[in-house]
């Protein structure tokens, strides 16, 4: 009798938070499709890639000041670069 009880007791516990997590997936996916549509609306989007766009040109931007900067250094004896200090 004990066994019993004590695995409706275990299966209850077990299925309770899968049953939670099943209702709160079904209000997930619209609010995620209602958050974009916003976002879309808005042109939060369109701003956030054109900032990324941005930034990766100042990126490249910098990197090639940088590769450029340290062809114009003269290498040493062993071929490392020496850099200016700053």
């Amino acid at each position: 009798m004990k066994r019993y009880l004590i695995l409706a007791v275990t299966l209850a516990a077990a299925l309770t938070p899968a049953a939670a997590l099943a209702e709160r997936q079904d209000t997930l996916v619209p609010q995620f499709t209602e958050m974009s549509y916003k976002l879309i609306r808005d042109g939060q989007i369109q701003r956030v890639i054109h900032e990324g766009r941005a930034n990766k040109a100042a990126f490249e931007a910098l990197k090639q000041r940088e590769l450029q900067q340290r062809a114009l250094q003269e290498p040493t004896y062993t071929g490392s670069v020496r850099r200016p200090r700053q």
